[in-house]
């Protein structure tokens, strides 16, 4: 993953991202990141060379984000799944987020290195959730850790996509009970 960024990084990677969730990745060009910033292209490319490295930046950036809120949750012992439950269903509200998540799966199509950083993420995010499934059910054997940790992401960013373009009527809390309830079936039956 990424290192620390410089600040005038940090402010190109924001408002890229900005930009990229308000007008979508279609039209999406460096020239309209250093017009937004009020720079000339020369100026952004000497910080990203080219489109594909910014759009590498912005996903590992944002993956970086999402990894640091899991590993809060997995350092939480007993309440683990559901703080995790708590920080995905708590990005539902933040249109902005989704917005932004989708189109960086979009983006992770257009790029080589784009699609590494998503698929190392999710290579640790499954990870991470399998550790998790072995601590709390002993009898399990590899095999069906790694299933049960692949169905209990998929459900988490299920939920997150699904419930995240169809917010009306969404009762947040009824939809954590039911996702914890269904995580711990998963995890406990043997």
């Amino acid at each position: 993953m990424m290192a620390k960024l410089s600040p005038k990084k940090e402010q190109i990677l924001t408002t890229a991202a900005r930009l990229l969730a308000t007008r979508g990745g279609v039209n999406f060009s460096m020239r309209i990141v250093a017009d937004e910033m009020g720079i000339r292209l020369s100026n952004l490319q000497y910080y990203f060379p080219t489109l594909e490295k910014l759009f590498s930046a912005l996903v590992e950036n944002m993956l970086l984000l999402v990894e640091r809120k899991i590993n809060l949750a997995l350092k939480s012992d007993a309440e683990t799944m559901s703080v995790l439950i708590d920080i995905i269903c708590s990005e539902l509200d933040d249109v902005y987020n989704c917005q932004l998540m989708w189109e960086i799966w979009a983006l992770s199509e257009r790029t080589t290195e784009a699609h590494y950083a998503i698929d190392l993420f999710y290579q640790e995010y499954l990870k991470k959730i399998a550790c998790f499934v072995q601590s709390q059910n002993t009898v399990l054997n590899n095999d069906e850790i790694q299933r049960r940790a692949l169905i209990i992401v998929s459900l988490l960013e299920g939920v997150w996509v699904v419930a995240g373009k169809n917010r009306s009527g969404i009762e947040l809390d009824k939809i954590k009970a039911d996702l914890l309830h269904t995580i711990n079936l998963i995890i406990s039956s043997t």
